[in-house]
């Protein structure tokens, strides 16, 4: 029951407040500031559909863990709002749409973020800087904003950010460093933007990906070797963009035929004779005409060149010496499940536990503290293909090496079950082969 009713002691007017923990709703209630009078102890905030401008320092208490504020007419926040909220876990500045941009320190020092909502916020780009130390943040909301261009390294501090959601933005392009860092991301959702071009090596970092969203772009292009490094990607969607199905497609025709995961159709603009056509059931004839120098350089999907370790040693042009060292361990260790060297080492990160499979979703389970009635949520994962995909990475059937050139025998075939009586016979028979494979070798 309500700790006091509205106007009463302790709780601002037209507001109702609630006990353990202290909550102070004020929500759709037209006020145009923030309501005087909430107590200083209170810890979920609701302050949403109302139509206040500014955000200021002193506005709220370091007590608190959850704001919601989305809906409203903020046209700016003070970069010190926030300062000293070191309890802050849930921060929803959604639907805000003539807040347009934010200072770099804004969101500095909240460490124990978890959930971050800035969805239709007006916002044309992101300052250098502006997640800086929010090693806890695993929900990044972005989308359906007016972003062109994301710098390198926005996200670098995110080692434990699992869902990121850019859609509906107009990027044009993604560089080798936009996503560094994001070795625990789960979901991206890119899709409905502008891009045009992906560099082959924009998801390196995305080991743990299962759900990517391209579709609704400008792409004509995308190499296979773009998509090498997902080896946990269980979900791909691709369609809705203008493909042109040449000798350039080749790499990824190649790479789609390997994926054992959920992917669109993805239908071919060009050239004339393969209008129409969907690139996954094209035939290796299709590209019986392509020379090797049109394809080879895309088709490296396995392992790299000596030019590709070469470009990975500066992959970060300020590095120190110390960093770049890590860089180099982290190479060395491309196909490991294990978190790439330099993000792991970082502040905050968790370290995963040990698996032989592919890696599931960390976070099927785990949602933000209250989700509230979110706008949109089921037109976005609505659009989740439904296929289930067949699993990647199961631990494989243990097998007895023999010598080189000797046949291998299964150890599950040496331990199976047999008829009574024929198990001594089958034992003698495993032993004698065993014994004139060693007097061979």
């Amino acid at each position: 029951s309500p700790l006091s009713v509205p106007g009463a002691l302790g709780c601002p007017t037209d507001c109702v407040c609630y006990p353990s923990p202290m909550t102070v709703s004020c929500q759709a209630h037209n006020f145009v500031t923030i309501p005087e009078g909430i107590p200083e102890d209170s810890e979920r905030i609701f302050l949403q559909n109302n139509q206040i401008t500014l955000l200021l320092r002193g506005h709220f208490s370091p007590s608190m863990v959850t704001l919601w504020i989305y809906s409203n007419n903020i046209t700016f926040i003070d970069p010190n709002t926030f300062d000293g909220f070191v309890n802050l876990e849930e921060l929803d500045l959604g639907d805000n749409r003539y807040l347009r941009a934010l200072a770099a320190d804004t969101f500095q020092g909240l460490v124990k973020l978890h959930a971050l909502y800035l969805y239709k916020c007006g916002l044309s780009s992101l300052p250098s800087g502006i997640f800086g130390g929010l090693h806890n943040l695993q929900y990044l909301y972005l989308q359906d904003n007016h972003i062109e261009f994301l710098q390198d390294d926005i996200f670098v501090d995110l080692v434990n950010l699992s869902h990121l959601f850019l859609h509906g933005n107009k990027l044009w392009s993604l560089h080798q460093n936009t996503f560094r860092g994001l070795i625990n991301l789960d979901r991206l959702l890119i899709h409905q933007n502008q891009l045009q071009w992906i560099h082959r090596r924009a998801f390196h970092d995305l080991r743990r990906l299962t759900t990517l969203f391209l579709f609704n772009n400008s792409l004509s292009e995308l190499q296979g070797d773009c998509l090498a490094h997902l080896g946990a990607l269980e979900f791909l969607r691709l369609n809705g963009n203008p493909w042109s199905c040449d000798c350039k497609a080749r790499s990824l025709w190649e790479w789609l035929h390997r994926f054992r995961g959920s992917s669109s159709s993805i239908t071919c603009e060009s050239p004339e004779q393969m209008h129409g056509k969907d690139l996954k059931v094209l035939r290796a004839e299709d590209f019986r005409n392509c020379s090797g120098s049109e394809s080879l350089h895309q088709m490296k999907t396995h392992t790299f060149s000596t030019a590709d370790r070469g470009a990975s040693k500066s992959h970060h042009p300020h590095q120190s010496s110390k960093e770049k060292g890590k860089e180099r361990g982290a190479e060395n260790s491309l196909h490991s499940n294990q978190p790439a060297g330099p993000p792991g080492s970082r502040p905050g990160y968790r370290k995963p536990g040990k698996n032989c499979t592919s890696h599931k979703s960390r976070n099927r389970t785990s949602k933000p503290v209250s989700l509230g009635p979110r706008k949109n949520g089921q037109e976005v994962f609505g659009a989740m293909p439904t296929l289930s995909p067949k699993r990647k990475g199961k631990c494989t059937r243990r097998t007895v090496g023999l010598a080189k050139g000797k046949n291998v025998v299964s150890a599950s075939e040496g331990l199976s079950p047999c008829p009574a009586g024929l198990c001594r016979a089958q034992r003698e028979q495993i032993k004698r082969h065993y014994h004139t494979l060693s007097q061979t070798a």
